[in-house]
């Protein structure tokens, strides 16, 4: 039976870029910024159809924690009495130069700076705001989506032929990371290189909306890659979704809205491996910074995609959205892992800050953070032996959404977009729903390194499986 009916559109966006230095959050060191490159931005899309709706609020930050979102779903359930705050979703872009809203990880920030509690209510007010006013401002209109391609996304972890743990030059580096076979942004001229680890997904999914007239309206971008190729600023950026807004812009007027969703992509990043040379070259040669070449490269296939997804507009469709919370196998602590973590923690009691960088005082505290969480881990494992999420599922038409809370390794997506019903998947990771971390896959974890090692992992690869068959099913249901 058809149960199509008439699609509710309605669009706002906010500023959430703090009138105060902030911490910034995505490296190993505390940064105060100093000063604004770009504004980060938390865009609001409310869809209604039938008896059915969601409002998806993307945000320009490096994660989403979960107590923010329960402070933003509090905070409407003031101001739009009967709103189903259960169908509030929000993701991260994964810029690393924006705000910190957790506050872990680092030492308190000096007078003067905001806190992460203070960006906290900064931030479900203005996440508020914006939910309000598009909620508000649904009115008719019409959806269409399409896939094109852009290369942006490019594996990071490499590969070595030997167990990098054994090398004589090896040094351990508690709280950090362990390594075996495998290394983050490793040395691709190292004689023992063996490749690159994973695969690399350049599809770009592409949702559009448009007005009673039919006038192009905003646009939700999905693509499997986190916005941090210039990550190490010390001033507040969203990175390079802040280009491709004022290219769109140029290219579509500034009233266009973009809602950027970062598919699943923990072993991916913008920076390219190899033919680092040619890549200079050609943006000398263009006289542009990376940014704007990405930005070009995914304006383009917005583009192209637009001008054939244009012509098959739908004014009603089916909507439906499911939220589960499932429980995932967490990665268990090992004997020997908590052991070398106690170890580890007095060694890093021991050192004095001595201004290099493993070694500055903010890291130091990051890094026994970090010791101090797998001595945690182990004593709670078998009380809480499973990790709770919070699943979206939501079918528009003939497309899909599904969330996950991690920085979810490529290959799990691809395992749920192979099986999916829909005809075009729009996979989203660092969604809130749980505290974030990365999700790698069974070989990673048998490389170890940075993103795969059991500092990084709060649920390990079969818990990763288990949230793909939840996903499926979840999606199967929807289509049933």
């Amino acid at each position: 039976m058809d149960q199509s009916s008439q699609v509710l559109i309605g669009w706002a966006s906010r500023d959430i870029t703090p009138d105060r230095p902030v911490n910034l959050r995505g490296q190993f060191h505390q940064r105060i910024s100093q000063g604004v490159l770009d504004p980060v931005t938390a865009t609001a899309l409310s869809v209604s159809a039938g008896e059915d709706s969601f409002v998806w609020v993307s945000c320009d930050l490096v994660g989403i924690p979960m107590d923010v979102l329960a402070l933003c779903r509090e905070k409407l359930a003031q101001r739009l009495p009967g709103f189903p705050v259960e169908k509030l979703v929000m993701n991260a872009t994964h810029t690393h130069t924006a705000p910190d809203a957790s506050g872990a990880w680092y030492p308190p920030v000096p007078p003067g700076v905001m806190s992460a509690e203070e960006y906290r209510e900064f931030l479900s007010d203005r996440v508020a705001d914006a939910v309000v006013e598009s909620w508000q401002a649904r009115q008719p209109g019409s959806v269409s989506w399409g896939y094109g391609y852009a290369v942006v996304g490019h594996s990071r972890r490499i590969v070595y032929f030997d167990d990098l743990s054994q090398r004589p030059d090896f040094v351990e580096l508690p709280g950090t990371k362990t390594e075996k076979f495998a290394r983050m942004y490793g040395d691709m001229h190292d004689p023992q290189i063996c490749g690159l680890e994973g695969y690399v997904e350049h599809g770009v999914n592409l949702l559009f909306t448009f007005n009673p007239e039919g006038r192009l309206t905003g646009a939700v971008c999905n693509l499997a890659c986190p916005s941090q190729e210039t990550e190490g600023m010390e001033q507040i950026s969203a990175d390079f979704w802040h280009d491709v807004r004022v290219e769109l812009h140029r290219r579509h007027g500034d009233d266009l809205f973009l809602l950027p969703q970062c598919a699943p992509a923990g072993d991916l990043s913008p920076h390219v491996m190899y033919n680092k040379a040619a890549e200079e070259r050609m943006l000398q040669l263009k006289n542009r910074t990376s940014r704007q070449e990405i930005a070009v490269r995914l304006a383009t296939a917005f583009d192209e995609t637009l001008s054939w997804a244009k012509n098959d507009r739908r004014e009603q469709v089916e909507l439906k959205h499911a939220v589960r919370t499932i429980n995932l196998p967490r990665r268990f602590v090992t004997e020997e892992e908590y052991r070398a973590n106690q170890e580890g923690l007095a060694k890093l009691e021991q050192l004095v800050p001595d201004g290099s960088y493993l070694e500055q005082e903010s890291v130091l505290y990051s890094r026994k953070f970090r010791c101090l969480r797998i001595l945690e881990r182990y004593a709670e494992q078998q009380q809480h032996p499973d990790f709770p999420m919070e699943l979206h599922v939501i079918r528009l038409g003939d497309v899909v959404f599904a969330t996950n809370s991690f920085e979810l390794f490529l290959d799990f997506g691809l395992r749920m977009i192979a099986r999916s019903p829909a005809v075009q998947t729009f996979l989203v990771q660092l969604a809130a729903g749980a505290e974030p971390s990365y999700l790698a896959t069974q070989k990673a974890e048998a490389g170890e390194s940075y993103s795969a090692c059991i500092y990084c992992n709060e649920v390990g690869s079969a818990g990763g499986q288990q949230l793909v068959e939840e996903t499926v099913e979840t999606m199967d249901a929807l289509w049933a």
